[in-house]
């Protein structure tokens, strides 16, 4: 996934997208793909279900790895400019450009950024036309409380409950509550969301999953093909191949604790989200941290980590903000950061937090304390939630200007600035 990574010289002719493409082995091959046979017009906006969009396209161009285009809607006219993030269908595999379509029902593959409002649940998950939408749907609407557990497929259990939570992990989004018993006791109750809450073409829908005959039906096979997400994600198995691979290049650019940082944060965006970040920051950024910033800052090594936690969190908030931008006024992850709050966002994440950090330490063969990466990924998510809502943290900006200073000082300058990181230096 994320053939943008490892490509130079992307450039759109018409409707082809060409570019140089790495192999496996190191050396480059040229390759292009026709984007019209995978993507088309939906009523003025681009559907990754059909093809053949332009030929009702104007002004079609790319901007990194972003397809814009303004589109004809059925009145004849064209909507406002479109916009796809091709990173989520494009991938690199072995030097040529293929597209494959990661959209699945489960919003464990599909979704990211969940939170609770009282009883509704809020995120974005991954629509056909290529945007993490804004969604939510009011649990209260189906399930129950029966005799302190949650019942699906019913309804009013919200009166009932208190202290409600959401437990995200690896295999599950759970839902953790207080629910009061027919002997009007407070009993520990749990339910995973995942199994009933769906992915409809980018918004929320409850499908009861969880009857008795389900347990060896759709149940059985939903999670047995979700992996344990650790350190071996989509995205990490396009640019290495697989696992083993995966791990050795995680490890040889995670030589600080930010690098580490920056991937354990993608793999907590979920599957789909988590894979493009996940393999932005195995790839170039780790590589260009190394080659063309730390040998002019190896002395200096608080100013590098710093300048790296800018660097990441700048990557990871671009590329949310390239691909939340859904096809509903505004913002979706802007304004959900905006009403969430940076403590939303810490919450959304906490309980996942030492679960996601210790799988992927672990299978990066790192020497990195857990706990050094559990403190840093938290001030990460705070960097991150403040740029989604268009306040650059100070540390960041004061960092990009120190390194600026030590480079212009050593008559030396920034090169290969990785796709979606811009530093105003």
């Amino acid at each position: 996934m994320a053939f943008y990574n490892s490509c130079r010289g992307v450039e759109l002719n018409g409707s082809t997208l060409a570019a140089q493409c790495q192999c496996n082995d190191g050396s480059w091959r040229y390759s292009a793909i026709d984007l019209d046979e995978y993507i088309g017009n939906n009523d003025g906006k681009f559907d990754t279900r059909t093809n053949q969009f332009f030929a009702t396209a104007s002004n079609a161009h790319l901007e990194g790895s972003v397809l814009h285009a303004k589109l004809k809607n059925s009145y004849g006219g064209y909507n406002d400019e479109q916009t796809v993030d091709l990173n989520l269908f494009i991938t690199n595999d072995d030097g040529y450009l293929k597209f494959k379509q990661y959209m699945h029902e489960s919003i464990l593959k599909t979704g990211t950024l969940y939170y609770l409002e009282g009883s509704v649940l809020k995120g974005l998950v991954l629509g056909y036309n290529g945007k993490f939408n804004y969604t939510e749907i009011d649990l209260n609407e189906h399930y129950a409380n029966k005799n302190g557990c949650f019942q699906s497929d019913d309804n009013h259990f919200y009166h009932s409950s208190q202290n409600l939570r959401l437990d995200p992990s690896p295999g599950a989004l759970t839902l953790k509550a207080e629910l009061m018993n027919w002997n009007k006791e407070w009993q520990k109750a749990e339910v995973n969301l995942a199994v009933c809450i769906m992915n409809n073409n980018g918004g929320f829908q409850f499908v009861r999953h969880d009857g008795f005959w389900d347990r060896d039906g759709w149940f059985a096979n939903t999670f047995e093909s979700v992996p344990l997400i650790g350190f071996v994600i989509a995205g990490v198995h396009a640019a290495a191949g697989n696992s083993e691979h995966a791990a050795r290049a995680l490890a040889k650019c995670a030589n600080s604790s930010v690098v580490c940082v920056g991937v354990v944060v993608g793999f907590m965006f979920g599957e789909t989200l988590g894979s493009v970040i996940g393999a932005g920051i195995a790839t170039p950024i780790g590589i260009w941290i190394e080659t063309e910033i730390k040998e002019h800052l190896i002395e200096d090594p608080m100013l590098l980590a710093q300048f790296e936690e800018a660097t990441l969190g700048r990557y990871i908030g671009e590329t949310l903000l390239n691909m939340g931008m859904a096809a509903i006024p505004g913002d979706p992850i802007a304004n959900m950061a905006s009403r969430a709050g940076n403590e939303a966002l810490k919450k959304t994440f906490q309980k996942a937090l030492t679960n996601y950090t210790r799988q992927v330490v672990a299978g990066m063969r790192s020497s990195v304390a857990t706990t050094e990466v559990e403190a840093k990924v938290k001030i990460l998510l705070s960097g991150i939630g403040d740029l989604l809502k268009g306040e650059t943290p100070a540390s960041w900006s004061e960092a990009e200007e120190k390194v600026a200073n030590v480079l212009r000082q050593r008559g030396a300058e920034l090169l290969n600035v990785p796709p979606m990181v811009k530093f105003n230096i």
